[in-house]
This record gives structure tokens, C-alpha cells and sequence, in this order.
């Protein structure tokens, strides 16, 4: 007996020998470029620059930059250093609170809607790159096999339409219309769009055929994500180092030659003009947030797992504070760039701003794209948009990847050492799985559904709901002095304690409950262009909304019923803060 019990202890010793130690950043600045490569995305590009437009111009820049300070620099603070003080991925930070460990199953439910719902995005972009390096842009003409008889060429700004009546008629972005702004015909670069890219049906009950060309791009790009990360985050630090940059500079190329455009001034002023009375819409505060909350990577556990990655003393306060003003600095830049070009295309074309200006994927596969054609050289800029477009889209998706294979491996430590290559071997299988899901918005409806995984599963009141509760879980059940304790423990800081206390315990929930009642409560039918999603799909957007909120009340309350443990260890876990710190700096010494 007492011969077995030394062996199993002696397999024991061998088994927790091998097991592979959780990576740690190589360099000092890995965890900044890689948090910034997750919040500067699509979301500054493709939303901030029309929301800026529609809310005040420069007027919107106050709740943006508000909810920035007060809602998301405190809830960026709070996940990091959650997972920074435990050095585990994202179950076990929140298992630091038992009672609120729902939390890591709701974001890792947003991020399965976003992976699988987001690289179609970038599959679509590479089909507009590809096309950029025709001779003559399909976007630009009538004589493709996709267009219809009602299709009208932008390619000659002074060309008039002329209506059934020999009217001129306006040719504006998307349609052509008579002067009582009946339409007439479509613009080619939305005949590319609907039908030359998504080969689009009438409705989400039409899901139709396959998109063979989309399919093979949108594996292209789950290929190249899985090269991105299978060697582990000492890899793909490196490559976020290119995917995080590069874009940055292209950006400012495209505005640099955007501002010197003729009526370059029009699009600007259009963009930054404020218009103060804006501020008494609640919509409005309700777009900043909203904003900030999508591109900023928080509550999709992005940035808690990144932050899981950091040495106990890293000085993340510093990297969090840059963070803010990055992605800030990053959308203010987008904003130039894009309403410099299209107030150029407004001016050429004797139209105006309301015209010209579009949101989401409007903005970036029709007006832009028809914008730039205008310019010498239009297959050069046209490329480098795209290639921008397609970097800023990319490290995000493979950062959402490595945080949701992380959640895995994290909760199962097996994933990571049943075999040599087992990190290898999970990722691939994620991602093959990722892929084959993603078919679902290659085909001729998927844009249809990808608008409810878009709207509803990676943003939206669920979103918000699950900000409140990590509000509450540390700033009410664990305690915010007792967290902060912790952080000075780790980055002795105490200069903003006050104020960010007072955010996670009262501002914060206050704030973002508010929001997710608002979404709830003052909900008008999800629609994509004129098409109105029916009630019973309206149904399924919801259902996707709570699949992610609901998990954090349902496992709260599954651990009351099983659980015999007393109230005080279900708020928080039975180690004290100094033995925890004391296991920290002793494994990072056996590390060094």
C-alpha cells in the first residue's frame, strides 16, 4: 500500500513537471501593441468617423472622450488588473469571485459571436483588394455580369441621368434620384457591392447559395490567423508589431493626400463642425458609449486576457492610460482621412455632405471606394485603403482567437498537455471549427445574419449588462478597497484610487445599467438597408443578446444551490491578497 501511494506521488511529480508553464510576454511593450492592435479595429473606421457626422460634429467629441475617462478607463483598469494579479486567463480571474465567475462565460460567449461573425468582414475587404488591382475598377462601371439595367456609372462626375421626362436628375452615392427624390437607378459601386461581392437575396429566409470566391478568402483568412498565433503569444506579439503599425501609417498617408484634395475643407468642416444643441439627445450619449465600449476591447475579455500575460509588478496603469489615448487618437485621424476624401467627392460632384456620407458597410464598400476612384492613380489608393482596412480588421480577429482558445486551455489545463504540439493542435481545430461556422455568412442571405451577430452578439445592451455586473462583483462583492490594496501592491499607485473606486462602485453600474435598460426598452426592429428583419428573427436577435448576458445570473445561481460553502468564500476566494502575492513573486523567481 504504502509502495503505490510513493508511486502515485512520484507520477505525480513527473506529471506537474512536464506541464507547460503559462507564457509570459517577451518584451516590456508586448502587452501595449497588442492591446492597441485589439481597440483600433474596424470600429474606428467604420463607425466613429459617421457617427461624428450624425451627432454634432465636434460637439460628439465631449461624450465620446467623457465615456472614455469615466466609463472605460476604469473598466479597462478593473479587467486588467484582475487577470494581472493572478496571472491566469480569463475563468480564473473572475474565479477570484465566485459568485460572479458567470462573467468569464458571458464574454467568452461574446467573443464565439465575434469570431465567427467578424473575419467575413475581412473576407469581404480582401475581395475589395483583390479588385483594386484590376485595370478598371469594378466598382466604377456598368459593364460587369453582376449589373443591373438600372445601374448608373459614377466614373463621370459631370454625366447627368436623365429621368423618363428628359429631367436631369441628382446622382447621389448610393441611388439616382429626380428632384422629389424618387429613385431611379443605383449607383454601380452599390450594384458591386450587393451583387458583385455579397450576390445578396431578399431577405434572411432566402439564405440561397454559396459564395465560392468569398469562401476561399474567408479561409485564406483563417489560415493566416492560425499562423498568426499557434506558436503562442511570444509569436504573435512579434507579428502585432507589423498588424498594429502598419496601419497607422498607411491611415495617415490616405489623409495626408486627402486633405491637400480639392474641397478637402468641405468634408472637414462637415466633420468637426459642432453643433452644441446635439448634447440634449440621449442618443447621443448613448452612440459615444457604445462606441467606446465596442473598439475599446473590454467585456469581451480581450484585454483581461492579454493583461493575464503581464509580470505581477508590470506597470499596466501606464499601458492602459496609452491605450485610451491611442485608440482615441486612432479614430480621430480615420475621421480625417475619410471626410477629407469624401468632401472632395461632394465638391466634384456638386453634392452634399447628407449625400455622400453613409455608416458601416456603406461607408467602406461604397462611398469611400467610389471617392478614391476619383483620384490619379485610384487602383493605388484604393490598395492601400484596403490593405489598412484589412491589418486594422486582422489583429483583432487573431487576438479574439487567442483569448477564446485561452478561456480552454485556462479551464482545462489537459488542452495544454496531452501531447507536444497540443497548443498547436487545439488552435487549428478552433480554428477549422471558427471557419466552417463562418460559412453561414458567406452565402447569398449571410449578410443578413451577420447583422444580428454584429448588432446583438458582440455589442449591444448585453454588452452593457455585463459591464454592470463586473462593476458590481468588484467594486460591491469583493470589495474596491480591497482590490485596490491589491493594485498598489503590484504598481504601488494610489494617486487616482478616489476617483476610480467611486466608478466602479457608483458610477460605472449606474451608467451602463441605465444604457442596457435604454437598448431594451426604446428597441426599434433591426433593419439592413431597406430590408426589416420580421418578428420571429427579431425573436432570434434577442436570443443571441441574452445567450451571453444570461450566463452570469444562471451560474450565480446554480453555485447557491450546489454550493455549501459560506457566503463570505462564495464573494471571494478563501486566499488571502499576500498569500496570493507571496505564490506570484515566488514562481516568477523560479521563472528568472
Amino acid at each position: 500500500m504504502e509502495q503505490n501511494t510513493n508511486s502515485q506521488e512520484d507520477d505525480s511529480m513527473v506529471t506537474n513537471s512536464k506541464e507547460k508553464k503559462r507564457q509570459t510576454w517577451s518584451r516590456p511593450w508586448d502587452f501595449y501593441m497588442s492591446s492597441v492592435g485589439v481597440s483600433i479595429g474596424l470600429g474606428n473606421i467604420w463607425r466613429f468617423p459617421y457617427m461624428c457626422f450624425k451627432y454634432g460634429g465636434g460637439a460628439f467629441l465631449i461624450p465620446y472622450l467623457l465615456t472614455l475617462t469615466v466609463i472605460v478607463f476604469p473598466l479597462m483598469i478593473l479587467e486588467v488588473s484582475l487577470s494581472q494579479s493572478v496571472r491566469k486567463g480569463l475563468a480564473a480571474s473572475w474565479a477570484t469571485i465566485p459568485l460572479f465567475k458567470g462573467i468569464s462565460i458571458a464574454s467568452a460567449m461574446i467573443l464565439f459571436h465575434a469570431n465567427f461573425s467578424y473575419p467575413v468582414i475581412l473576407a469581404w475587404v480582401f475581395k475589395y483588394l483583390v479588385s483594386s488591382f484590376s485595370s478598371n475598377l469594378p466598382w466604377m462601371s456598368c459593364d460587369n455580369e453582376w449589373n443591373t439595367e438600372h445601374c448608373v456609372s459614377l466614373w463621370d462626375p459631370e454625366k447627368q441621368y436623365l429621368d423618363e421626362t428628359n429631367n436631369a436628375s441628382m446622382i447621389t452615392v448610393s441611388n439616382v434620384t429626380n428632384q422629389t427624390g424618387q429613385i431611379l437607378g443605383t449607383s454601380s459601386a452599390e450594384e458591386f457591392w450587393n451583387y458583385g461581392v455579397l450576390r445578396i437575396s431578399n431577405g434572411l429566409s432566402e439564405i440561397g447559395r454559396l459564395n465560392g470566391e468569398l469562401v476561399l478568402y474567408l479561409t485564406f483568412i483563417w489560415i493566416l490567423g492560425y499562423f498568426a498565433i499557434f506558436k503562442g503569444i511570444k509569436w504573435s506579439a512579434k507579428v502585432i508589431y507589423v498588424t498594429a503599425t502598419l496601419p497607422l501609417i498607411l491611415i495617415i498617408i490616405v489623409m495626408v493626400r486627402g486633405v491637400t484634395l480639392e474641397g478637402a475643407s468641405v468634408g472637414i468642416y462637415y466633420y468637426l463642425k459642432p453643433n452644441m444643441t446635439q448634447l440634449e439627445n440621449p442618443e447621443v450619449w448613448i452612440a459615444a458609449a457604445t462606441q467606446v465600449l465596442y473598439t475599446s476591447g473590454v467585456c469581451a475579455a480581450a484585454v483581461l486576457t492579454l493583461g493575464s500575460y503581464n509580470n505581477y509588478h508590470h506597470n499596466f496603469i501606464r499601458d492602459v492610460t496609452m491605450i485610451a489615448f491611442s485608440n482615441s487618437f486612432a479614430s480621430f485621424v480615420c475621421g480625417f482621412a475619410v471626410f477629407s476624401t469624401l468632401g472632395s467627392m461632394a465638391f466634384r460632384q456638386n453634392l452634399t455632405m447628407n449625400e455622400v456620407v453613409q455608416s458601416g458597410p456603406g461607408l467602406v464598400f461604397i462611398a469611400y471606394p467610389q471617392a478614391l476612384a476619383m483620384l490619379p492613380l485610384p487602383q493605388l489608393w484604393n490598395a492601400l485603403f484596403f490593405l489598412t482596412i484589412l491589418l486594422l480588421g486582422f489583429d483583432s480577429q487573431f487576438v479574439y482567437v487567442e483569448s477564446f482558445c485561452a478561456f480552454f486551455m485556462d479551464s482545462y489545463p489537459r488542452l495544454r498537455n496531452f501531447h507536444k504540439y497540443s497548443r498547436e493542435i487545439f488552435f487549428a481545430v478552433c480554428n477549422a471549427g471558427f471557419c466552417l461556422l463562418g460559412i453561414i455568412f458567406v452565402t447569398e442571405g449571410g449578410v443578413y445574419v451577420f447583422e444580428i451577430f454584429n448588432t446583438y452578439g458582440s455589442a449591444g445592451w448585453s454588452v452593457f449588462l455585463v459591464a454592470t455586473c463586473e462593476f458590481v462583483a468588484v467594486g460591491w462583492v469583493y470589495g474596491a478597497d480591497r482590490h485596490w490594496d491589491e493594485i498598489n501592491r503590484m504598481v504601488g499607485y494610489s494617486r487616482i484610487r478616489f476617483v476610480v473606486t467611486l466608478v466602479w462602485k457608483y458610477i460605472g453600474p449606474a451608467i451602463c445599467m441605465t444604457i442596457s435598460i435604454y437598448y431594451v426598452t426604446a428597441h426599434s426592429p433591426l433593419s439592413y438597408a431597406s430590408y426589416v428583419y420580421p418578428p420571429w428573427a427579431q425573436a432570434i436577435c434577442h436570443i443571441v443578446a441574452t445567450s451571453s448576458a444570461m450566463c452570469i445570473p444562471l451560474y450565480a445561481f446554480y453555485l447557491v444551490v450546489t454550493s455549501r460553502k459560506p457566503w463570505s468564500q462564495l464573494r471571494r476566494k478563501v486566499n488571502t491578497e499576500e498569500t496570493k502575492h507571496e505564490n506570484i513573486i515566488s514562481e516568477e523567481e523560479e521563472m528568472l
